[in-house]
């Protein structure tokens, strides 16, 4: 009787145990992957990320048993710096999945072992990029492989005060620089001591303009050879052999003779809010914060980015920043991929669009009726969507070395053009030669 009393205790003993291992087993289980990201989005970009990884975390997150946690790291710079401390240590556990990175981070992140490039989890997954638009996918591809994903994507606007326009009798915004220059003129208004009160445009050129102001030249274009980086690092700068640094230059020199242009180099949302300049080129993702600044001052118009001149076809290259999956570890991977599945789909993209200002990357968002409704209802957003697909899907962004050196090479130099008076080709010739050196010095040390 004892030894059957011994084997039933025993016997509940061990399911008791099971039946706790089994419960913690069970919890284990229902453990979610915690997935983070880490961005620069904030103010209303910030709060529309929020909602973006809130809509992924109570829908796909929940169902496939994944959490996506956002942290906030500052500009795109800082969170390059933060990341870059990460992978270039020993220590990768402290990684995030995800980063979003502007184009500045490429020449960092391209070539480092812990970038897990996104087409190669796309094609795990059997996703077809080309529901991704083209010139949004070769944005953020690097010999021939797409690296990141494309996703706070923006072009180059042309933004003027539609009032001062109709006070003025201005009745079309100008197509190229030449009209831009007597536009321009037309706008500036002077106080009875004939001090400059509004200038017609304000803008000294750096790399973001000059990227489309030189490669919309000849139907295509690049600054420098490796197709601007994106074939490999550049050796040298093509502007200067095919000229296309000259054109521009004798068209700025003559729009900077018109009088009309203030050489701003920062606040030019301020200026064009506070009716100091009657027009700026900015970033489309720019419209929703202008048109809170303008307020009820004004109306403001939209146009295309004025091209160099009218033989200048090749149009606008995308701009803005991409996600980046990093291998920490964890193997969270196809995890992260599931998030960023999700930030690219058609209906987030529209949420995101409305939200920021930046383009939708998914070519389903433009056949959603709600798109088409917010088309019609906000025109002014749907003028840099045109302007993109019009464009040469080629025409890329700037993947270079030294970029901030080569950003305030271009600036100085032009800058120095105008208070010297130097010839455009003496101009071309010293930018071709300081940032070859700028090139040189990067590459001798690789």
């Amino acid at each position: 009787m004892k030894r059957i009393l011994l084997f039933t205790v025993a016997a509940l003993l061990a399911g008791n145990g099971l039946f706790a291992q089994a419960r913690v087993e069970s919890n284990e289980a229902i453990q979610p992957v915690v997935i983070t990201w880490w961005h620069s989005n904030s103010g209303m970009a910030g709060k529309a990320a929020d909602a973006l990884v809130e809509g992924f975390n109570a829908t796909i997150g929940t169902q496939k048993n994944i959490r996506v946690e956002a942290v906030y790291q500052g500009k795109a710079n800082d969170v390059l710096t933060k990341a870059k401390g990460i992978w270039q240590s020993s220590v990768n556990t402290d990684l995030p999945d995800l980063v979003q990175l502007d184009a500045q981070a490429v020449l960092d992140i391209r070539d480092i072992p812990q970038l897990i490039p996104m087409e190669t989890l796309a094609v795990n997954d059997g996703y077809d990029l080309s529901q991704i638009l083209e010139a949004a996918r070769l944005s953020v591809s690097y010999k021939q492989k797409m690296i990141g994903m494309p996703f706070n994507s923006s072009t180059i606007l042309l933004y003027y005060n539609k009032t001062a326009f109709e006070e003025a009798g201005i009745k079309t915004p100008p197509k190229t620089l030449a009209e831009l220059a007597d536009t321009a003129k037309a706008l500036v208004k002077q106080d009875a001591n004939h001090k400059v009160t509004r200038y017609g445009f304000a803008n000294v050129p750096t790399t973001y303009e000059l990227i489309v102001w030189l490669g919309q030249q000849h139907g295509l274009s690049y600054i420098t050879d490796e197709e601007n980086g994106h074939t490999g690092i550049p050796t040298k700068v093509l502007f200067d052999e095919n000229g296309t640094m000259v054109t521009f230059l004798k068209q700025w020199k003559q729009l900077y003779a018109s009088g009309a242009v203030e050489n701003l180099t920062s606040d030019l949302n301020g200026a064009f809010a506070s009716t100091r300049v009657a027009m700026i080129v900015a970033s489309t993702s720019n419209l929703t914060t202008i048109l809170n600044l303008v307020g009820d001052r004004f109306e403001v118009g939209v146009a295309n980015f004025p091209m160099v001149n009218a033989e200048a076809t090749g149009g606008v290259n995308v701009g803005g920043g991409a996600l980046y999956a990093l291998d920490n570890g964890s193997q969270h991977s196809e995890a992260a991929w599931q998030f960023v599945k999700y930030a690219t789909q058609a209906e987030q993209q529209l949420a995101w669009h409305i939200a920021t200002g930046y383009f939708p990357v998914n070519t389903g968002t433009y056949d959603l009726p709600s798109f088409q409704e917010h088309m019609k209802n906000n025109p002014l957003y749907g003028v840099a969507i045109e302007q993109l697909m019009q464009s040469n899907p080629k025409l890329q962004g700037l993947w270079i070395p030294s970029s901030y050196q080569i950003y305030y090479a271009f600036q100085s130099g032009i800058l120095k053009m105008l208070s010297e008076d130097k010839s455009p080709e003496e101009t071309s010739k010293a930018l071709a030669a300081e940032i070859d050196g700028y090139l040189a010095d990067y590459l001798r040390m690789q």
